[in-house]
């Protein structure tokens, strides 16, 4: 709540110097249907020659009848130069600036005798600017490799695992993991874990977010959408939850670890927070506000290529694809093989089948040779078929190279090209093993 201004007025003038000294707010900015608190500091001035008994201190609405939105009674007595704290409560039902008035009733004890009593009243106006209400979360989702939960530092794991700034464990598909102490229980616990995802949930709204719970349900991710996608009822890679985060005010995060468990395939995982407002509590309505973010699990951090690549043909057709497998990612390729993918006019040759590298690790490079049919007269490039495995996924990709044109009456001819695009990709879990066929099975490392 905002103090914009305040002025303040005596009704009677007795000895008691009764005075309104402050009214705080417990909200610098309240918003519509949020009970607000004012807290009022009443005092009897130090130079009053009298007492007083505070009867009541009442709160009003300027534009309204005289009906008070609240009231304090029997607050007390006040000796010369003693304060007090009144609560009162009030909510608003539009935006905009409000004008409330707080009055407050004191009776003065008679001095010397004398019958010199009497009643007090004084009053103060406060404005204040309400907000709209706003009921808003935002997700922030990581993906993480288990061994990004370890760590050798003991005190950053004291009360709690903390692990880039994500200060609390929520449980998961891989046996769960819990906030808590760095005791051996724990230590398994992490070491347990399959598939890891930082969850950050920030409440950007200007209400409180009630009952927070996160579930997380995964999708295959297959290639372009074409033949190889997953289809929209097939079953989930993944699901997990409800976890509880519980409350979250304005302007407040929470940091969580959601463990996915063991993954089928490389999946699209779909993480969704559940909850309600805090002004929904009142009204009865359930914890049907959601909001989502999708995280794909695991992330791809190798990133292979086709480079420096020579092509040359020869009068019956064959043609020789000469180049290197790049990895420009940061990530290491294990199980690398490249083969020619047959296509209209490309035939490969048993040299062309499967050409095992192994492994490549991120910035480095590996030269390799192929060899096919192909007919200048109906292709006029030569598919490259890259396979590979990162963190437990097998992926299959697909990338091009340029046939040349004759130059010559030979017809026998050679240009260097790269790479002209990736057709699809493709990442089932579990593909660790690697298939060799073909008479030539060759390594040529750089």
């Amino acid at each position: 709540m905002t103090l914009l201004g305040a002025v303040g007025g005596v009704t009677a003038v007795p000895d008691a110097r009764i005075g309104i000294d402050e009214v705080d707010v417990s909200s610098s900015e309240p918003v519509v249907d949020e009970r607000t608190l004012l807290n009022v500091t009443v005092s009897n001035s130090g130079g009053s020659p009298a007492a007083a008994n505070i009867t009541s201190v009442r709160l009003y609405k300027a534009d309204e009848d005289d009906n008070p939105r609240d009231e304090a009674t029997l607050v007390g007595g006040l000796s010369p130069g003693d304060t007090t704290d009144v609560a009162l409560w009030t909510e608003f039902d539009e935006p905009g600036e409000h004008r409330l008035t707080v009055e407050v009733v004191a009776d003065q004890e008679a001095t010397g005798g004398e019958d010199n009593g009497g009643t007090v009243t004084v009053t103060r106006d406060v404005i204040v600017d309400v907000q709209p209400v706003e009921v808003a979360l935002d997700l922030r989702t990581r993906a993480l490799a288990p061994e990004d939960l370890e760590s050798d530092d003991d005190d950053q794991n004291a009360g709690g695992i903390n692990v880039g700034g994500v200060g609390d464990l929520l449980g998961g598909g891989g046996g769960g993991l819990q906030a808590g102490g760095n005791d051996e229980s724990d230590s398994e616990s992490v070491e347990s874990v399959d598939s890891p995802v930082a969850v950050t949930v920030v409440n950007t709204g200007t209400t409180t977010a009630d009952r927070v719970s996160l579930t997380a349900v995964g999708t295959s991710v297959r290639g372009d959408g074409g033949e190889n996608a997953a289809s929209d009822d097939a079953d989930p890679t993944a699901k997990v939850g409800p976890f509880v985060v519980e409350n979250l005010a304005p302007g407040e995060e929470r940091q969580v670890i959601i463990d996915l468990g063991p993954l089928d395939e490389r999946s699209d995982v779909t993480v969704t927070a559940a909850f309600r407002a805090d002004t929904d509590v009142r009204n009865e309505r359930g914890a049907d506000r959601t909001a989502e973010s999708i995280v794909t699990y695991p992330t791809r951090e190798g990133s292979p290529s086709v480079t420096d690549a020579t092509v040359r043909t020869t009068d019956d057709g064959q043609v020789t694809v000469d180049a290197n497998l790049g990895n420009a990612g940061t990530g290491e390729l294990n199980g690398v093989v490249v083969s020619v993918a047959g296509t209209d006019g490309v035939e490969p040759t048993p040299a062309g089948q499967k050409y095992f590298i192994g492994t490549v690790n991120a910035g480095d490079f590996v030269a390799f040779d192929l060899q096919t049919v192909a007919n200048a007269s109906v292709a006029d490039e030569v598919p490259i078929q890259i396979e590979y495995t990162e963190r437990g996924v097998r992926y299959t990709e697909t990338t091009t190279v340029a046939l040349p044109e004759p130059d010559d009456e030979s017809g026998s001819e050679s240009g260097t090209v790269g790479t002209l695009g990736v057709i699809s990709i493709v990442g089932v879990v579990g593909g660790t093993g690697v298939a060799i066929a073909g008479s030539v099975v060759r390594r040529r490392d750089v």
